[in-house]
C-alpha cells in the first residue's frame, strides 16, 4: 500500500499544474489561464499569489500522503 499512496500523491501534484496545459487547450478560464495571463502581462504580485498558493496545495497534499503512511503502516508513526 505504501508505494500505491506515494503514487497517488505524486499523481495529485501532478494534477494540479497540470491545469496550466489544460486550461490553456481548452480555453478554460481558470487559475492556470489567470496565471499564464499575469505572466505574459508581467503582473508580478499574481504570479507571486498563484506561485503561492499552488506551493501550498502541494505541501498540503504532501502532508495527506505523510499522515496516510501513519494509516497503512502503523509502523511507520512516531512515538
Amino acid at each position: 500500500m505504501i508505494p500505491l499512496v506515494t503514487i497517488l500523491g505524486l499523481s495529485l501534484g501532478l494534477l494540479v499544474t497540470g491545469t496550466f496545459f489544460l486550461e490553456d487547450i481548452f480555453n478554460i478560464p481558470g487559475i492556470g489561464e489567470a496565471t499564464l495571463q499575469a505572466t505574459q502581462y508581467r503582473d508580478y504580485p499574481v504570479i507571486q499569489a498563484e506561485i503561492l498558493l499552488f506551493a501550498l496545495e502541494f505541501v498540503m497534499i504532501n502532508l495527506i500522503v505523510d499522515l496516510l503512511y501513519g494509516l497503512v503502516n502503523p509502523e511507520i508513526r512516531l512515538q
